[in-house]
């Protein structure tokens, strides 16, 4: 099937349109709708703001899958619009940080008996790695449940959660159109756009936040086309680290950081990437939102370009990439005191 014609461009333009316009009545009508981000201490905003975003990005996004998909792929909507409406009541109600991830635990075991499983996580030294049902069902959802929270906890920054997942879709984008596989590139085609659509309104100074809804839709449905990339071979299970890297080494830098000052995990600080960042900016927002975009940019292409029959490689460069990037995202002081 050719996978791209006379018609891809119109229906990319009307997905991108779909999503500034529903964005637009968001912002518009912010007071009636509600879904208002409050500044507190930790915010780099100083009014408010609706986080609305993530139904402008789902909603552009169904638009996406309906033009492009033939009615026998749309069962992976279905997990995908839970974790969509657990991020929405969130952002009304507000739920505490262990249960999202329980509950997106929970949404990804439906996920894999779908269709979209893992039992193979890799080759180290020359033996395949193939996990049992039970272990493999505990791996998966603590994997994409630890993902989902992740991408959610980058967005800090005006832009910084769309960039990132923008330069994440793409090499996946490129995958699709290397293999001519219509399901992977149109799919990832419609997140670009459905953000693309988004980024006008969300960049510095943002009118809009996507909101969990948005970064958790987001983090999922990475996840999926991730899980559906490794089943059709077309890259490792491991080769996700490098792929997905910047949101997954911050998390489990500041998770360390955290354990070493004998604070909870779940503590909430500005301790993440683009904090760190941002300060070494000196507060400029989109340089900083740039900075990290490009980092993930040259991860990403790692992740395309390291072609080796042994993980262990790649899981190697990985770990140094975390070495590297806890001693530049941690200040010295801050190193003493862990110490």
């Amino acid at each position: 099937m050719e996978l791209i014609d006379a018609t891809l461009c119109v229906k990319l333009s009307v997905i991108i349109v779909t999503s500034y316009t529903i964005n637009f009545l968001l912002v518009k009508y912010m007071n009636i709708i509600k879904i208002l981000d409050i500044p507190n201490e930790r915010s780099s905003h100083t009014s408010v703001i609706p986080r609305s975003g993530g139904i402008a990005l789902f909603g552009s996004f169904i638009i996406g899958v309906f033009l492009f998909m033939p009615f026998s792929s749309y069962l992976f909507l279905f997990p995908l619009t839970f974790v969509f409406l657990l991020g929405l009541y969130d952002d009304v109600y507000s739920l505490s940080s262990k249960t999202k991830l329980f509950l997106t635990a929970i949404i990804a075991i439906l996920l894999f008996h779908i269709g979209f499983d893992i039992y193979h996580f890799g080759t180290f030294f020359g033996h395949e790695i193939i996990l049992g049902y039970g272990i493999a069902v505990l791996f998966y959802a603590f994997a994409i449940s630890g993902f989902v929270s992740a991408l959610n906890l980058i967005d800090g920054l005006d832009g910084l959660a769309s960039v990132v997942t923008l330069a994440i879709v793409s090499p996946f984008a490129y995958i699709g159109f290397k293999y001519s596989d219509t399901f992977l590139f149109y799919i990832c085609l419609t997140i670009i756009c459905s953000i693309s659509g988004f980024l006008i309104l969300n960049w510095h100074p943002a009118k809009i936040f996507m909101g969990d809804s948005g970064s958790m839709f987001l983090g999922f449905l990475v996840s999926i086309i991730a899980v559906y990339s490794i089943q059709k071979d077309y890259i490792t299970a491991i080769s996700v680290l490098l792929l997905s890297a910047v949101p997954i080494l911050d998390t489990l830098i500041v998770i360390l950081r955290r354990i070493l000052n004998k604070t909870t995990p779940f503590h909430a600080d500005k301790t993440h990437m683009h904090h760190v960042f941002l300060k070494q900016q000196s507060g400029n927002m989109r340089k900083t939102v740039l900075i990290i975009g490009l980092i993930q940019i040259l991860f990403s292409y790692l992740g395309l370009g390291f072609k080796v029959r042994d993980d262990i490689f790649i899981l190697i460069l990985y770990i140094l990439s975390f070495v590297l990037f806890y001693f530049i995202l941690t200040p010295n002081e801050m190193r003493k005191n862990n110490g």
